[in-house]
């Protein structure tokens, strides 16, 4: 695989990485078996749902370098390395992938051992924050990693990552309607009741 290519699957692979903790919630985490957690299950399920959320927040961060115009080490690759414009991908965002305030965080609480831990129950909203604001600049990010893709190499990955993308967008609309639905069924069946 030709270097380009082989960055190009990286970017497609950190993307899909953005969402580890979401995947878990959605595929693994609402299965769970309450009478599994009573067996001795809770220190597993805690772990594992901590290490994708830190894992997720890791690779927003690896997200937001790429974006940004210059290099830490040499071998990073940032968006300029594959002919992409940060800003016009970034669109509405602004001039950075992560706030400040979002970066410093992230750096505290994943990135570094510090006083902050990060693994309060509000990082998840945190992160989905991210990610739903994200959504349309990794749309517009895998459309340039296709065109930037000549070598036709890293095919595999972009579809997969496009695949992903749909089936969150998806996941997000079904909660969506379901939280709309919810108050309705609620207070149809309050009447019912009554």
């Amino acid at each position: 695989m030709k270097a380009r290519s082989a960055q190009i699957a990286a970017a497609c692979q950190c993307i899909d990485h953005c969402f580890g903790f979401a995947i878990w919630c959605e595929d693994f985490a609402r299965h769970v078996d309450p009478e599994d957690m009573v067996m001795g299950l809770d220190r597993g399920f805690d772990l594992i749902s901590d290490a994708t959320r830190l894992h997720s927040f890791l690779a927003v961060r690896k997200m937001d370098e790429f974006f940004r115009g210059a290099k830490r080490d040499k071998d990073d690759v940032i968006a300029t390395d594959l002919g992409i414009d940060p800003q016009s991908v970034l669109g509405n965002v602004g001039s950075n992938f992560l706030t400040t305030a979002e970066r410093t965080s992230i750096n505290k609480g994943a990135a570094h051992l510090t006083d902050q831990l990060f693994l309060e129950p509000e990082s998840e909203l945190e992160l989905d924050e991210i990610l739903k604001r994200s959504m349309p600049v990794f749309a517009r990010l895998t459309t340039e990693l296709r065109k930037a893709d000549t070598a036709k190499e890293a095919t595999h990955w972009l579809d997969k990552t496009d695949a992903l993308l749909k089936r969150v967008e998806e996941n997000a609309k079904r909660k969506q309607d379901e939280a709309a639905t919810s108050p309705k069924e609620a207070a149809s069946s309050g009447k019912a009741s009554s």
